[in-house]
């Protein structure tokens, strides 16, 4: 006979009104109609009665989707009181109701629960581990570190992504080893998630990052050398300093630009010692004065003058880019005489120098110097061959009244 007999369906709530509980339990089960089953659930959920947890980890099971879905926020709503049966649920013979309770305790977010999910990671359904992994990651006071080590090992993507994710999340150092090492492999999806997760530990990371941009794996090498960029942070410079004196310059490069990047003082003497070492690769130089100008230290400005007479075309026109950020008045005649360089060179000075003089810095003396170039800056820009010779005259750079 059903719960109700032949009457109407049961009005829900009326029964949440008056706090009748098994009433509610009763309405859970009626199977006319879920959308009664479904409000039960919810209302069982609101009252927060430990009555209706047993009922509700009954309706894990139910066959509507919607009625499964209100059962679980509902227990989620009791708390505590479902832990257990929560629990015991995820080593039901269903796998929807092993995902269900897995995400329901992630979000009761109960201690109890620690053993169980990390249990549930060797589960067969790559739900329910993809689901225990994330519950794992909510976790800062339990060992869990280790167990979502073995998960970047998963042989599902998403288990993997969502391991490096958790683990970021944590940000226990312990883990950034196994995070380097699954920067190989060609997944890109599992490569995003674990760079996002170095970058999320930072600082302590930088060590190991910087001695992994010689791994022999070039996605290793890639993703270590996107981390580094990453990592602004003053508490890493020094790392960054003792990795200019590595024999890699692949290494002295990432370096150099994330030393521009961060914009410590600190950095300024290597980094013009960097510059000014003619055996180190042009990349690495160039980066060296552009990571200079992003710092802005009046300390470079006497070394990167002296290199607007560099053989190298790049590292002049580098060294006046340079000095245009830096803005130091003593750069303004070396910049004018820059003006008579090859174009790119040439250019790159007259935009240095209406920069320094927007700047204010100036005194009238370099001020009127500086005007007394106005029609050679702005003169429009003239690059002609004509009968076979190259006529090459001009910059075309507005200047300030």
């Amino acid at each position: 006979m059903p719960l109700f007999g032949n009457a109407n369906a049961p009005n829900v709530d009326d029964l949440e009104a008056k706090g009748d509980v098994r009433g509610l339990i009763k309405a859970l089960g009626y199977e006319k109609d879920s959308t009664v089953r479904e409000a039960a659930a919810g209302a069982l959920g609101r009252t927060g009665d430990p009555g209706g947890v047993k009922p509700l980890i009954t309706a894990l099971n139910n066959q509507d989707e919607d009625v499964r879905e209100a059962a679980a926020w509902a227990l989620v709503q009791i708390g505590a009181a479902a832990v257990e049966p929560l629990i015991v649920a995820l080593n039901d013979a269903n796998e929807d109701v092993r995902k269900i309770a897995a995400t329901a305790l992630r979000k009761i977010g109960d201690p109890r629960a620690v053993d169980p999910l990390i249990a549930a990671l060797k589960d067969p359904s790559e739900g329910v581990r993809m689901v225990a992994v994330e519950a794992l990651g909510q976790t800062v006071d339990a060992p869990v570190v280790e167990p979502l080590m073995t998960a970047l090992m998963d042989s599902n993507e998403g288990v993997r992504v969502r391991a490096a994710g958790a683990l970021g999340q944590i940000g226990d150092s312990a883990a950034v080893a196994p995070l380097i090492a699954a920067l190989g492999g060609g997944d890109t999806h599992v490569r995003g998630a674990v760079v996002g997760a170095l970058v999320r530990i930072g600082v302590p990371a930088v060590g190991l990052l910087i001695a992994a941009l010689k791994d022999p794996d070039r996605d290793v090498r890639d993703g270590a050398a996107n981390v580094l960029r990453q990592i602004v942070d003053v508490g890493a410079v020094d790392h960054f300093i003792d990795a200019l004196a590595d024999d890699d310059w692949q290494v002295h490069l990432v370096a150099v630009e994330v030393l521009g990047n961060i914009g410590d003082a600190r950095a300024v003497e290597p980094l013009i010692a960097a510059f000014k070492d003619e055996h180190r690769v042009h990349h690495v130089r160039k980066a060296a004065v552009e990571a200079l100008g992003k710092i802005g230290d009046a300390r470079a400005v006497e070394p990167l003058v002296a290199t607007l007479k560099d053989r190298a075309g790049w590292q002049r026109k580098a060294a006046v880019e340079a000095l245009g950020k830096i803005g130091d008045p003593r750069a303004v005649e070396p910049l004018i005489a820059a003006l008579g360089d090859y174009w790119d060179v040439r250019k790159a000075a007259a935009e240095a120098l209406a920069t320094i003089y927007r700047s204010g810095k100036l005194g009238p003396e370099d001020r009127a110097l500086l005007l007394a170039q106005r029609s050679v800056i702005t003169e429009v820009h003239n690059d002609e061959f004509p009968y076979g010779s190259h006529e090459d005259s001009g910059i075309g750079v507005e200047f300030p009244d």
